[in-house]
């Protein structure tokens, strides 16, 4: 069985986008320690699923996140710094900015916690 490789040979050296990464995986911290470490991740793009495509908007994975007391939670969030325009879905275009707010109560309010 012969293999070849679909190479066109005049693109062969360029680079389009640097998709390199460096990271670096730490031991946990003695807090850390005997704790359950779940890794949630948010992917997609701001939009609607017309704008994005073939993307998706934003949505969580796992869509639930089950947790008892004292579990920790490691988000991966990836954004724009400066969304292209005509991807705003209902806000505001060439945006896309996020915050993540603790919440008081249970499931049924939607307020956000008291700090002292």
């Amino acid at each position: 069985l012969g293999l070849t490789l679909a190479i066109y040979s005049a693109q062969f050296g360029r680079t389009f986008q640097d998709r390199s990464h460096i990271f670096k995986i730490l031991p946990r911290s003695e807090k850390m320690a005997g704790n359950h470490l779940h890794n949630l991740i948010v992917r997609g793009q701001r939009g609607n699923i017309v704008q994005n495509f073939p993307s998706v908007e934003y949505d969580f994975v796992p869509d639930k996140l089950k947790m008892t007391s004292g579990d920790l939670v490691h988000i991966q969030w990836a954004g724009y710094n400066t969304n292209p325009a005509g991807r705003a879905g209902e806000g505001t275009d060439a945006t896309d900015r996020n915050n993540f707010v603790q919440m008081a109560g249970n499931l049924d309010t939607s307020y956000p916690e008291l700090i002292d």
